[in-house]
């Protein structure tokens, strides 16, 4: 899978060099993944375009006009062009190609307007529309280049992130993450703590699944004698992340007076155990995340000084729903292998919401592996009812006039089918009124090659 510009574009170097204004945007196609390839993506998968970018396996060179080639057989030569309409508007057209183009998994027949943001299927591949900065797309060369957390983002909001965290992590300041559950925030606290050269252990903690009566001593340690049960002493965690980083999860949970305790720790690098009357004073950088900023009906939130002493504002970590360009690479990084997915699969993780986030996908790819017993590619049935929603969603929408969906077909009908629409399967898709990706399924179900009824 390769996505590339035939147009020659910039160099890296020439990019830097230049630093153009950061409110300079323009409309960029990403190559978000191929199913064949587990959803990977191609490195070269940034096509920048000023005007319109033609998508195929050939697609024609003309002046103005960028080009995004992808080696996929189920890719017509000219399969699809995207055009900019107005500064953040946009119109898809299919150039009549043999399998059609999907927008957000419904199939067009016509010129059809998009936004930033919208998903595209051709082929196996998976395409999204985005506006940006020319800091954004700096960025996200930059994490391309080195990825900076265990996968490298195609977002432009998660790259700038990722680039404040580049020039935090050295700094030894304290950092607070702000985000959803399942993001990533220990992921890449994580990554600070590598990058950041510290010798000392990563230490994390769940203040959330700390007992409200536990946390100081959990977190500070305690004398012999400090209460009933402190038969001897008892170092805390801050001091297990001595040279090291302490990584406190949920810190909005943690009660008021251990939040003034750490307060004063984050100013003087000094604290007091439970029970103790001196101070210690220890090398330990402090990283926060939280999934609010505001307090909630059971956690006190946040002390106000004591954000102040998390830097000048948090890391904010993009919701999974709106860094979509990721899904393809997060994908094939949970396979853990060089593994396929149905092409059906791969639209379905694309279009789902994935309210748990990085985790939620995770989940999902990591029990489709079990599920799939080692079968070649993982199939739609593996992933869960929630992600197969979607794929199907549009068949309840269909124009009135249409006639009802029909029952899986034979192979002889299948095979007759193809034959008819010579190996087209969005013609027969729609002479049986049903998905594409639904017929596709049926076709790779009962072991039919499409490339032999092309003629």
């Amino acid at each position: 899978m390769r996505g590339r510009q035939t147009t020659e574009p910039p160099s890296t170097t020439e990019e830097i060099a230049v630093r153009p204004r950061s409110d300079d945007t323009r409309p960029v196609l990403i190559v978000v993944g191929d199913a064949a390839e587990g959803g990977a993506a191609s490195s070269e998968g940034l096509i920048p375009f000023e005007h319109a970018v033609e998508i195929g396996r050939l697609p024609q060179v003309q002046p103005g006009v960028a080009t995004c080639c992808l080696r996929d057989p189920r890719i017509s030569g000219r399969h699809a062009r995207v055009s900019r309409t107005r500064p953040d508007g946009f119109e898809v057209v299919d150039l009549g190609s043999k399998n059609g183009t999907l927008v957000e998994g419904r199939m067009i027949s016509s010129p059809t307007k998009i936004a930033d943001g919208t998903l595209l299927f051709v082929g196996g591949h998976a395409l999204l529309v985005r506006v940006l900065s020319e800091d954004a797309l700096a960025a996200i060369h930059e994490d391309l280049d080195r990825p900076f957390g265990p996968v490298a983002t195609l977002s432009g909001r998660m790259a700038v992130q990722i680039r404040r965290l580049r020039r935090l992590a050295r700094a030894g300041d304290a950092i607070l993450f702000s985000g959803e559950t399942g993001v990533g925030k220990e992921v890449y606290a994580q990554a600070v703590h590598r990058a950041s050269g510290r010798s000392g252990r990563f230490v994390a903690v769940n203040c959330a699944a700390l007992p409200t009566e536990l946390v100081e001593s959990e977190l500070f340690g305690f004398v012999r004698g400090a209460h009933s049960q402190a038969v001897a002493s008892k170092p805390g965690l801050i001091e297990e992340a001595e040279h090291g980083t302490l990584f406190l999860d949920e810190i909005g949970d943690m009660p008021g007076p251990a939040q003034a305790k750490l307060l004063r720790f984050l100013q003087e690098h000094e604290y007091v155990p439970l029970g103790g009357r001196e101070a210690r004073r220890l090398d330990v950088r402090v990283i926060g995340a939280t999934a609010s900023l505001t307090p909630g009906p059971q956690a006190p939130g946040l002390r106000r000084d004591l954000v102040a002493r998390f830097g000048a504002e948090p890391v904010v970590l993009p919701p999974l729903r709106e860094r979509r360009e990721d899904v393809g690479t997060l994908a094939a990084h949970f396979l853990g292998q060089p593994r396929s997915l149905e092409t059906a699969a791969f639209f379905a993780l694309c279009l789902h919401d994935w309210p748990e986030n990085v985790r939620g996908l995770e989940n999902a790819v990591r029990e489709a592996v079990l599920y799939s017993e080692g079968r070649r590619p993982i199939r739609l049935e593996d992933l869960p009812r929630a992600v197969r929603e979607r794929v199907t969603v549009g068949q309840r929408h269909q124009p009135a006039h249409r006639r009802p969906p029909r029952v899986r077909p034979e192979k002889a009908e299948l095979e007759a089918l193809l034959d008819r629409h010579q190996g087209n399967i969005a013609e027969v898709a729609r002479e049986m009124d049903r998905q594409w990706a639904v017929v596709w399924r049926w076709v790779v179900k009962s072991g039919l090659d499409v490339d032999k009824y092309r003629r």
